[in-house]
């Protein structure tokens, strides 16, 4: 698979994001990217985080959902899976020469400004909101992936249509 038209996504893979990830996987092929999830491929000879790395490094874009780090009920633990591998893309970005230091990533949330409650290091950082609409996925996900590569797509109400 082609580097350049490779979009990592690291979001939740449970039941409450589906109405979320399905179109913001659509969204991603519909605009002629492929779609790189950890789901794509079971091995449990492979340690996860390996495959993790591998599709940071394999892939120009990374999509950062981290609208479900918060714990939902009380004595329930917060995920750090999101924010970990974040930080594992933005390090492959800094620390690794050549195509790497031109990786680039959106960061989701579903409220403005409350990841700086767990992550006050990305404040002054661009963090796009979806608010928990497919909608507004679509068009947060159509916009930055057209304006990072400069492409003539359809608008975001075309795409939903095309859902």
């Amino acid at each position: 698979m082609a580097y350049s038209k490779n979009v990592f996504v690291n979001c939740p893979f449970d039941d409450d994001y589906l109405p979320l990830l399905r179109p913001l996987l659509f969204t991603i092929v519909f605009l002629g990217f492929t779609p790189r999830i950890a789901l794509e491929q079971l091995d449990s000879a492979e340690p996860r985080i390996q495959k993790i790395i591998s599709l940071i490094v394999d892939s120009k874009y990374g999509i950062h959902d981290l609208s479900r780090i918060q714990a939902q009920q009380a004595g329930e633990f917060y995920r750090l899976n999101m924010p970990f591998e974040l930080g594992i893309d933005i390090g492959c970005r800094l620390f690794k020469d050549g195509k790497w230091a031109q990786k680039r990533c959106l960061i989701l949330e579903a409220q403005k400004f409350r990841y700086q409650a767990a992550l006050s290091d990305l404040s002054n950082s661009d963090i796009a909101v979806h608010g928990n609409e497919p909608v507004k996925i679509v068009t947060e996900v159509r916009n930055w992936l057209v304006s990072q590569t400069r492409q003539r797509a359809l608008k975001a109400q075309g795409i939903v249509g095309a859902l």
